[in-house]
């Protein structure tokens, strides 16, 4: 974070902003930046059948265990609150239709995931060190892939050690507009969107393309409207967003070269739709975002289909409620700020991707944005209290100034 939370406030040095930044504290943590670079390793641990990113977060959450938080989670109770409510209702879901193993191995996931949003908030994991470590990761991924040392797994898309074009085109934007949270300068936040962007395009995933432009519309826009007119805002980066994913599917070589994918994915989303609208008000249960084409299991291409599929609206209320209250703010006191507008716009990118990649809410990169919005609407909600309190102060030394002064009399 580089900014204060009044945006008039001038700017100071970009090694003085860092250092004074309440998501900056103390030196760089090498090994957060070191574990967190390994969450870009989707592959499967020889032997375990685990993801390498998910034992990196275990084993991340159990280092930051026994550090001494510097935050308070004051003013955002509600996120362990929701969490709690969020875990019981999986639990009670599983238990009664008899608990299976995707129970087991999808709610452990999702148990880690919240602890770590916790623990960013709270600043058990060290926020700076750990968006260096995974924009540092995501960079060197792109020269290993095209010498051949990262998998390549999509015909010469960038996906690396990703693995999915999509998820790889998700996690470099999400980065990339995240990582603005550690630039003061404008040249220098210039470079990280056009190195990010053309990232994104070489994932060639258009629904991340589309996202992340969006984003960036947002963070430059955002700023100058009150609440009525970024609700408008947000409606018009919605029907853009549609547009261009509607009309890039047939420009230039798309046509022809994406037909075929096109029309599978077509015929995955109507039956992911069909099996949607048939489930019970509490889902069918964990790992049930799937369905069969042709005799194979496909997952979703619809985030918000599947965490109804998988639990009910009640479970995407819920998922929506975090990204609201912590990417959004809603909760948060007192003027925003530009670090508020850019977890907005990385809230964008998640909440956007959510219509056309199937796993989005349930990731990394999701609870990274939930644990880092939690803190900087607590560094918003102490500066306002600061001020209410100066204020106070400043009304009781006026109003003591203006009492009458007794007068003594003597007998």
């Amino acid at each position: 974070m580089t900014e204060k939370v009044n945006d008039a406030y001038p700017q100071k040095s970009a090694t003085r902003a860092l250092r004074e930044s309440a998501l900056a504290l103390g030196e760089t943590r090498i090994i957060d930046a070191i574990i967190m670079a390994i969450f870009i390793v989707r592959l499967p641990a020889p032997g375990l059948g685990l993801p390498i990113n998910d034992l990196a977060g275990l084993a991340l959450i159990g280092i930051a265990a026994f550090r001494r938080p510097t935050r308070s989670l004051a003013g955002a109770y509600w996120y362990p609150a929701i969490c709690a409510v969020i875990l019981a209702y999986l639990a009670l879901n599983a238990l009664a239709a008899g608990v299976e193993q995707s129970d087991i191995d999808r709610g452990g996931r999702i148990f880690i995931m919240m602890v770590m949003g916790a623990f960013i908030a709270t600043g058990r994991i060290d926020i700076a060190s750990a968006l260096k470590g995974f924009a540092l990761a995501l960079l060197v991924n792109v020269p290993l892939f095209y010498a051949g040392v990262a998998p390549d797994n999509y015909g010469g898309l960038l996906t690396g050690y990703l693995g999915d074009k999509n998820v790889a085109g998700l996690t470099y934007a999400v980065v990339t507009v995240l990582i603005l949270l550690l630039a003061n300068r404008a040249w220098v936040r210039g470079t990280i969107v056009l190195v990010g962007g053309a990232c994104v395009v070489l994932t060639d995933s258009r629904t991340s393309m589309a996202a992340l432009a969006g984003a960036l519309i947002w963070l430059v826009v955002a700023k100058y409207l009150g609440p009525f007119w970024r609700i408008c805002l947000a409606a018009l980066i919605y029907a853009g967003f549609i547009f261009a994913e509607t009309n890039l599917s047939t420009a230039g070589d798309y046509a022809t070269t994406r037909e075929g994918s096109d029309a599978l994915r077509e015929r995955i989303d109507a039956a992911s739709l069909e099996k949607t609208i048939a489930a019970p008000w509490n889902g069918y249960g964990l790992g049930e975002a799937v369905t069969q084409i042709a005799g194979d299991n496909w997952l979703y291409h619809n985030a918000y289909w599947g965490l109804i599929t998988e639990g009910g609206y009640f479970l995407l209320i819920a998922f929506l409620s975090l990204i609201g209250l912590a990417g959004f703010q809603f909760l948060a006191k007192g003027p925003t700020s530009r670090d508020a507008r850019i977890i907005e716009a990385a809230s964008i990118v998640v909440l956007l991707c959510a219509f056309r990649l199937g796993e989005v809410f349930i990731t990394q990169t999701a609870f990274i944005i939930i644990g880092i919005g939690i803190a900087i609407a607590a560094q918003r909600n102490q500066a306002w209290a600061k001020d209410r309190e100066a204020e106070r102060v400043a009304e009781a030394l006026r109003l003591g100034s203006l009492m009458p002064v007794a007068k003594h009399t003597s007998f």
